[in-house]
């Protein structure tokens, strides 16, 4: 079985810097590179990919990169209005199984859930996380999610972000894990005194999620469960902390954001 990552995001920029780092990583290593989106996530795409010096029009044509409708592959995958395992298999394995006939090694973004997430419709979503989870036991890819959940708000903590950490793999808070870390570290300094600081830590260790994720979500996670008052302070403060930091650093005119991949650096959660 092959990573299934979930990428949060509440910036479009943002998620498409990190689609441009696992696509850009896949096309580098030879892998086929399958972008289950929207047009306007495609457009995005591409256009980091040229300015990262990616030749996407050559990959479009030699086949290692494809766009299929995520509006049009979700449909396939439904019955009567829910998902319906058969009917995904089917879809997505026509997919899978294009891409392995010149490429053997496949990555692919999927929109699926990012689609029935922003209606509301949450089960749906889970659902179909589960058929990619059971597809990846017979079948071997690397597959990247996104989901409109933000990490510094309470409320995620209220059964979303839970459920989505139980049907991935990894979990990227932000599109600077570095920068998540450090932000969540200095709030945690600010509000806590010393000697618990370092407790925290250790206890948040020892009750790490199964998903992989950066310590600074691990610590989030454990002190919004045990010590919520806490939290919406660290919360707050580490969410200025970020957007001081993004005002500071700005954008790269190397659109692959903080630090293009090569192939030792092949996943964004890597």
């Amino acid at each position: 079985m092959g990573d299934h990552a979930v990428q949060l995001y509440q910036e479009e920029s943002d998620l498409a810097d990190a689609l441009t780092r696992f696509a850009a990583a896949g096309l580098a290593l030879g892998e086929g590179v399958v972008v289950i989106g929207s047009t306007p996530r495609w457009v995005a795409l591409t256009e980091r990919l040229r300015a990262g010096g990616v030749d996407t029009h050559n990959a479009v044509l030699r086949g290692q990169l494809r766009l299929f409708g995520a509006r049009v592959i979700l449909s396939s995958c439904m019955s009567h209005g829910v998902p319906d395992r058969l009917a995904f298999n089917e879809a997505i394995g026509g997919v899978l199984g294009l891409m392995r006939m010149r490429y053997p090694v496949v990555r692919v973004f999927a929109e699926l859930t990012d689609l029935l997430w922003a209606e509301g419709r949450r089960n749906a979503a889970q659902a179909i996380e589960r058929f990619w989870n059971k597809l990846a036991e017979s079948q071997s890819f690397f597959l990247l999610c996104a989901c409109p959940l933000d990490s510094l708000d309470g409320r995620a903590y209220e059964g979303a972000l839970q459920s989505v950490c139980a049907l991935h793999t990894h979990l990227v808070p932000a599109s600077d894990c570095n920068a998540f870390n450090e932000a969540v570290n200095s709030a945690i300094r600010e509000v806590l005194q010393p000697q618990l600081v370092g407790m925290l830590h250790s206890l948040s260790a020892q009750h790490r999620p199964g998903t992989q994720m950066p310590m600074g979500q691990a610590v989030m996670l454990w002190l919004r469960q045990h010590m919520p008052r806490t939290a919406e302070r660290v919360f707050a403060r580490a969410r200025a902390r970020m957007l001081a930091g993004r005002g500071i650093r700005g954008r790269s005119p190397n659109h692959f954001g903080d630090g293009a991949l090569t192939p030792k650096a092949a996943q964004p959660w890597s």
